[in-house]
């Protein structure tokens, strides 16, 4: 049977790929990016996510950073603390010229840059990369608005270095965090669903989808990439999982 059709944005779409890739790049991202809308255990969440990624690149002698759904840039953050390049990458355009922005204001042109760019297409953003040894991040579970997240994955197993993937456990609790954050984001139309990677997905109006992940299906997705945990930091909201890819 033939997908059907929606029209959002002036295009139409008919794939969850596409309709989530919507959302993002078509000016979903403030909604759920703005801090604002932060529940005080998202905070703790984020916390746990930049120590983790400070302490990567230190233990892992990682020579550049690479944020993936970058939005305004918070891992510029790490890379200023760790003196090294940074690349911040986003589908969205608006999010792109709101960082190049920052990084004139602050005057970090030697250091860091932004580009358009979709992760799901490294060839588009891959060149951009300095080091030989770069640190990815996926931050604030972006693995969870893919699809067919093996694919990411897959993605930055061909570029090599190591991978720092932060994702929302399964536990009921939780699911519970996500889906007042959903909603006071003023996501519409939530509904929700067995995950296939553990605990829920959310779906929303406009493409807005997200997964959480458990711990099994986390080591399950890295081994079919052939990578290599190395680390792994964990609180009561989702962990932090670094990788090494060959």
């Amino acid at each position: 049977m033939k997908p059907t059709a929606f029209t959002h944005g002036g295009t139409t779409s008919s794939t969850p790929e596409a309709r989530a890739e919507s959302f993002y790049r078509d000016g979903g991202a403030p909604a759920i990016m703005r801090a604002a809308h932060f529940p005080d255990e998202l905070l703790f969440f984020l916390q746990m996510e930049g120590l983790a990624a400070l302490d990567a690149v230190s233990r892992h002698q990682c020579d550049s950073l690479v944020e993936l759904g970058c939005y305004d840039g918070r891992a510029l953050e790490v890379a200023k603390a760790a003196r090294i390049p940074y690349l911040g990458v986003d589908i969205s355009s608006g999010a792109i010229g709101r960082l190049n922005c920052r990084i004139a204001e602050e005057g970090l042109q030697e250091q860091a840059r932004a580009v358009l760019g979709d992760v799901l297409h490294s060839a588009e953003w891959a060149g951009e990369i300095t080091g030989e040894h770069p640190l990815h991040l996926l931050p604030f579970n972006l693995l969870g608005n893919f699809t067919e997240p093996e694919k990411v994955i897959a993605g930055l197993s061909g570029i090599g270095g190591t991978g720092l993937i932060s994702v929302f456990n399964e536990q009921p609790s939780t699911t519970a965090v996500r889906r007042a954050y959903y909603t006071s984001c003023g996501i519409q139309h939530i509904e929700e669903a067995p995950g296939d990677y553990g605990g829920v997905v959310f779906r929303g109006e406009g493409g807005f989808r997200s997964q959480s992940f458990s711990e099994e299906s986390m080591n399950q997705l890295l081994d079919k990439a052939n990578a290599t945990v190395v680390g792994r930091t964990w609180n009561r909201l989702g962990q932090c999982v670094i990788a090494r890819f060959c």
